[in-house]
């Protein structure tokens, strides 16, 4: 027996409507889990809309947190567009919030000017996850190395080097806590005042379109759709399909390091240990719900911008642990999956018979 699936026809509004239809069902599942630790979930649930979209303050933040998810989630559509799976967005998103933060304490530790040091420092970031994602575009691409091991590979080998520079060259030898870097002094510019939103939300929706345009009407965008549906059509059409290869995985790893120095200039401001937070691999399953479409991908990251940040509202209102309502966000999450492969996709059991 194998399962079949088959992707169906899915209009535009259906795209955008989608993740819409999937919170319902997995806050469904997720007042079950409420339930079962004697909590309301009308309180549970409140508390969460009210963290998320309750007011102009929450709205911000929910937007604040929709950003990363964005940019990672649309350089993986793009990937996956070619065919190419990128799980190493996570890692990307390191090397960016490394080389950013590295960059701009240097060049303000030599006096240059913020704005210069700000431009240089977010093409730092973005650069350092191009090159991290290179290697794998190059390895599969030249020797037909599985892309999927090599990213994921590479996501550990890039926390061990942050933990590394954390305990060495970038130290901060005035915290005796835990590791982190020294702050870094240049911040991107707030653009409402009396929030946290920054401009890294405007240039994350600009790239979405951009992409989108990139994908959808562009002659590089075509050739990318076409070696992603057919490879074999792409080779023998005469497609540069190795460097068509290589080009996507390093489109998906600088838009995941912009968003790893994004984070770093506009909220942290230093580098820590715990800065991604699995940011990578819930922007997989955003990417998906956005059926690796960059318009629909916008209203998909909205999604988990709004579940993250309501998640901790949920916390301290109910009382329940970190480790719970990370299990409530988790299912969450798990239905999303799940209600989008019967959404996008027709499942078909097929039985095959032995020939007597």
């Amino acid at each position: 027996m194998t399962l079949v699936f088959r992707e169906r026809e899915v209009s535009l509004a259906h795209i955008l409507i989608l993740p819409l239809l999937a919170v319902g069902v997995a806050f469904l599942a997720g007042s079950l889990l409420m339930i079962w630790a004697n909590v309301d979930p009308l309180v549970g649930y409140a508390s969460f809309l009210s963290g998320s979209l309750g007011g102009y303050v929450q709205v911000t933040d929910t937007l604040l947190r929709t950003t990363p998810f964005l940019l990672m989630a649309v350089g993986i559509a793009f990937s996956n567009r070619s065919g190419v799976l990128n799980v190493g967005a996570e890692g990307q998103y390191l090397m960016g919030a490394i080389a950013t933060t590295a960059t701009a304490l240097y060049l303000q530790s030599v006096g240059i000017n913020p704005v210069v040091v700000l431009i240089i420092s977010v093409i730092a970031g973005a650069t350092a996850g191009a090159l991290w994602a290179s290697v794998a575009g190059f390895m599969k691409a030249y020797f037909e190395i599985n892309e999927i091991v090599v990213t994921v590979i590479m996501n550990w080998l890039a926390l061990k080097i942050m933990q590394w520079l954390l305990r060495g060259p970038l130290k901060n030898p005035l915290s005796q806590m835990w590791p982190m870097s020294p702050p870094v002094g240049v911040k991107l510019p707030i653009i409402l005042p009396g929030t946290r939103l920054h401009a890294g939300f405007i240039l994350a929706l600009v790239i979405a379109l951009l992409t989108h345009y990139i994908l959808f009407k562009t002659k590089t965008g075509f050739m990318v759709r076409v070696l992603g549906s057919n490879p074999n059509a792409a080779k023998y059409s005469g497609l540069p399909v190795k460097k068509l290869i290589v080009f996507s995985l390093a489109y998906s790893g600088a838009l995941a390091g912009l968003a790893g120095g994004i984070e770093i200039l506009g909220v942290f401001h230093f580098l820590y240990e715990g800065i991604a937070v699995g940011l990578g691999y819930t922007s997989i399953i955003a990417s998906l719900l956005g059926r690796n479409n960059p318009v629909g991908i916008i209203g998909s990251s909205l999604i988990f911008g709004m579940i993250y940040n309501g998640t901790v509202y949920l916390q301290s209102a109910t009382g329940l642990t970190y480790t719970f309502s990370k299990a409530v966000e988790g299912l969450i999450y798990i239905f999303f999956m799940l209600f989008t492969i019967l959404i996008l996709y027709e499942v078909k059991l097929v039985v095959k018979r032995e020939e007597s």
